[in-house]
């Protein structure tokens, strides 16, 4: 194998140990900080990094000016990413070529907002058992990961009773590259309320959206 294609396993190996660390559990402010600056970028809205404050009172995970995230990660029933980028990691470390990691080609499938609501109900219901009541001042911020999807562009929004039933000040949700913005109540934040409901494309650079 020539010195390049062994360069380009080797940075595959290094990403997939970085990312394996940085899902680990003394990472998670980081990770929760990073989808908050994703979303921002998303919806159009400039920040300083300094802004991205991570709260020492439950249940907000991030504080930026008047918001107060909770952040929830939706993945695939039964998916570890931890799982997933360790595999990766020992397959990159084993390959003596290239032809080792190639995997076979699966397109994507869309999924519009009315399937994609309810499982953000189902999702954040296990947030409201833990906090109930307490979740009224909370903003809560989904970062859907879902592998072989991609959301419908603008696809209508459904009813969103079941959803505001359950207490939230607002709901947003992150799903690449786009930042919807589900509903925000009349106590919300006014970056939150100027633009909701709504679905966002603000960032051109998808690569840099969690960077710092």
């Amino acid at each position: 194998m020539c010195k390049n294609k062994k360069e380009y396993l080797e940075n595959l190996r290094k990403h997939a140990s970085a990312t394996r660390a940085f899902l680990k559990s003394e990472a998670k402010p980081e990770r929760e900080r990073s989808v908050c600056r994703a979303f921002l970028r998303t919806i159009g809205v400039n920040f300083n990094e300094s802004e991205l404050v991570a709260p020492t009172d439950e249940p907000a995970d991030v504080a930026f000016r008047k918001a107060r995230f909770q952040i929830r990660e939706l993945l695939d029933p039964g998916r570890k990413r931890g799982d997933d980028w360790k595999h990766k990691e020992k397959k990159y470390t084993e390959a003596k070529s290239l032809d080792k990691i190639i995997e076979p080609y699966s397109p994507p499938s869309a999924i519009t907002l009315a399937a994609l609501v309810p499982e953000i109900v189902c999702a954040l219901s296990e947030k409201l058992l833990k906090y109930g009541t307490g979740c009224n001042d909370i903003d809560a911020l989904v970062y859907v990961n879902l592998q072989n999807h991609y959301l419908a562009a603008h696809s209508n929004i459904p009813n969103l009773d079941n959803l505001k039933l359950q207490g939230w000040r607002s709901v947003a949700f992150l799903f690449l590259p786009y930042g919807v913005i589900l509903f925000a109540e009349p106590t919300a934040p006014e970056f939150l309320k100027e633009k909701e409901p709504g679905q966002f494309m603000e960032w051109n650079d998808i690569d840099s959206l969690f960077e710092v």
